[in-house]
């Protein structure tokens, strides 16, 4: 039990701040401006502007969160409290594997730095390895014995980072900057989502919560002062960078801020670009590879992962077993040395993640109303909102090899999850909710079906009121949305047709062939014949029917017309009390009787006829699993009422009758209609 006692609270506001430098000081600098300069040359001093001033909604949210929730596992550990199971399991999957690519190109870089201007004939593979065993064994005695090795090298770094930006800055030409996007503006937009990365250090803040002393009062603080020093720095350098060279041969070398340094300095620039560079990715491997153990551990702790994930060592206090896993990954991927693929496919973890944080912050008003909050965020929720805009907008624009990395990390996630009996329990409800979303996404994606209903009098225009009605139970049952079609002949009926449908009306007599063949028969799909004349209406059917429409309807009251209409392969519907309910059964359930619904919609009853093919026949009725809500009133079987029973049998051709809510019903159907 001992070894599980919580973290010690050892890091105050000026460690937290430089938790987030060292992390946000890294590939945005010393690696990525050669990758910006070759695709988007000096727009993208604009595009880290920009991406700077869009994460400050991100961190605003951060900071709401990281004070009221202040846990290790940072972003994770927010939507963990606030959102459903299988979602904050995903968040803490995206910013693992967000942190654990970070983390591999910090090595990489490094390893280049050390290539380029010690050791040239050494393997990066080698570099990396030793990197990651050094700084794991590092992080092993804890978070403060890591910050202090980091501090100093961050105070190293931002001295020379600000004096190469300052002094640099009499050295710049404006013709290098001219003109601003000599490719266009069309690389700003996948220029911002890539350097995504760049700004996410603050995030890692709030990963190390359990540490940090006063954390209602630090991390809000913490995290705006890392980031508005990074959006300064960043953008002041990427202007020198790029105003003292030639975007061109900026994006020749692979250590850009070296590069510069050398060129506006000489040796002694180089010199010390060689050093802000080596300091910069060994504090940002440090805390993101601290980082991605502790989400690690987090998931372990909450029961996503195996527990062992969640031990903290006996005498440190540190996520041992979390961490040697990460360790074991950041070389396997830094192994590859593709410094675009590695900060692309972080960024997409990044992205994702901390898109779904921001929606947190709303779950969190929503969920917790009464949760004391230290730091509350202005202008809520359009902060929040448009934190999760910008970050899954740019999602998309990634390198697609980026993006098929990032997959097969979630799948791997996913089936470790899977891998838990009590996360494949979660998953049971996820049934419901997914039902819910195709309901409404079917409202958007379901075919038009085009509808022509020849008779604009009470019978037609009850009709069209039902096809365009767009309430959730029809969304579940319909198969199509309606595109209505009026033929009317009195000119008093097409004016008030006009007036309450926004669709096409032709006046005159639908009997005659050459008005039908104006709307077009060819783009039919259905005929409805609906004036309150039984002999037109069959004469209308059958000239629909010899001009190619497909599905032709005839409403008729004489029995006599019945025979004639069907034999002429023409569905004839004869109830005028229940007409425009069985229009729109036979186009969307024709395997469904009749439909009426019980005070105005709470719950409905329905007739289905049960096909012979379908799984139900032969089963009892207690051996099917119907939803609770859901009542079978009656078989019909040979024509004959039956009470239902536990022990009725169904069987092929009785129809049975339901009567309860939308989605109950839906349910049941959809059970006595597979196969």
């Amino acid at each position: 039990m001992s070894e599980q006692s919580g973290f010690k609270r050892n890091v105050g506001l000026f460690m937290a701040v430089m938790i987030g430098i060292g992390a946000m000081m890294g590939p945005g600098i010393f690696a990525l401006p050669s990758v910006v300069a070759g695709t988007a040359g000096p727009l993208g001093i604009l595009a880290y502007l920009l991406m700077g001033l869009l994460t400050l909604f991100t961190a605003l949210s951060y900071s709401e969160l990281g004070a009221a929730i202040p846990l290790a596992g940072g972003g994770y550990s927010f939507t963990n409290r606030t959102l459903p199971r299988p979602v904050a399991f995903l968040t803490g999957w995206f910013f693992w594997i967000g942190n654990t690519l970070a983390c591999s190109l910090y090595a990489v870089i490094f390893a280049y730095t050390l290539q380029n201007y010690f050791f040239p004939d050494i393997s990066v593979i080698l570099i990396v390895l030793a990197t990651t065993l050094v700084f794991t064994l590092t992080n092993l005695r804890g978070q403060a014995e890591a910050l202090f090795v980091i501090t100093i090298m961050n105070i190293v770094e931002l001295v020379v980072l600000i004096g190469v930006g300052v002094l640099g800055a009499f050295y710049v030409e404006p013709a290098n900057l001219e003109p601003l996007a000599p490719m266009g503006y069309g690389p700003l937009i996948p220029t911002m989502g890539l350097i995504y990365i760049s700004y996410v250090g603050f995030d890692l803040i709030t990963v190390a919560a359990e540490e940090i002393i006063e954390p209602a009062k630090n991390i809000p603080r913490a995290i705006l002062i890392t980031l508005l020093t990074g959006i300064a720095i960043y953008v002041l350098l990427l202007w020198v960078m790029m105003g003292v060279v030639n975007y061109t041969d900026l994006a020749e070398t692979s250590t850009p801020f070296i590069f510069v340094s050398d060129f506006l300095f000489g040796p002694w620039g180089r010199w010390a670009g060689i050093i802000a560079t080596i300091m910069a990715s060994l504090s940002a491997f440090s805390v993101t590879l601290g980082a991605g153990a502790r989400v690690l551990f987090a998931l372990g702790r909450d029961g996503y992962f195996p527990s062992y994930f969640a031990k903290l060592h006996i005498k440190y206090k540190t996520p041992h077993i979390a961490l040697i896993a990460c360790a074991v990954l950041v070389t396997i991927l830094g192994a590859t040395g593709i410094v675009s693929l590695l900060a692309s496919a972080s960024s997409f973890g990044y992205l994702i993640a901390i898109g779904i944080v921001n929606y947190a912050v709303i779950a969190l008003h929503q969920k917790m109303p009464n949760l004391r909050r230290p730091f509350k965020i202005i202008l809520y929720p359009a902060v929040p909102i448009m934190g999760i805009i910008s970050c899954w907008f740019f999602v998309p624009t990634l390198e697609p090899l980026s993006l098929m990395l990032g997959g097969g990390l979630t799948l791997m996630g996913g089936i470790l999850y899977l891998f838990q009996p009590a996360n494949r329990a979660d998953l049971r409800g996820f049934p419901e909710v997914l039902k819910r979303l195709k309901i409404k996404l079917q409202a958007y994606w379901r075919p038009y079906m085009n509808v022509l209903i020849v008779g604009g009098g009470n019978l037609g225009s009850n009709i069209a009121d039902r096809l365009l009605k767009q309430d959730e139970f029809r969304m579940v049952f319909r198969s199509s949305e309606y595109k209505i079609t009026f033929i009317e002949q009195d000119s008093e009926r097409c004016d008030r047709l006009g007036q309450r449908y926004n669709v096409p009306i032709f006046q005159g007599d639908g009997t005659k062939q050459e008005l039908l063949e104006q709307v077009e028969p060819h783009k039919m799909d259905v005929a409805i014949a609906a004036t309150n004349d039984d002999e037109r209406n069959s004469i209308v059917a059958l000239q629909a029917k010899r001009l190619g429409i497909k599905h032709v309807i005839a409403i008729a009251r004489d029995p006599s017309y019945i025979t004639l209409l069907e034999d002429s392969g023409i569905v004839c519907i004869s109830a005028p009390y229940a007409t425009a309910a069985m229009v729109e059964n036979h186009l969307d359930r024709p395997n469904i009787a009749d439909l009426f619904e019980i005070e105005s919609g709470i719950a409905s009853l329905i007739d289905m006829k049960i096909q012979e093919n379908a799984s139900v026949v032969g089963k009892l009725i207690k051996d099917i699993d119907i939803p609770g809500q859901c009542v079978v009133a009656a078989v019909i079987r040979d024509e004959k009422f039956e009470v239902p029973r536990g022990n009725t049998e169904i069987r092929a051709g009785d129809h049975v009758v339901f009567v309860g809510p939308d989605e109950a019903i839906q349910a049941a159907h959809k059970k006595f209609s597979s196969i």
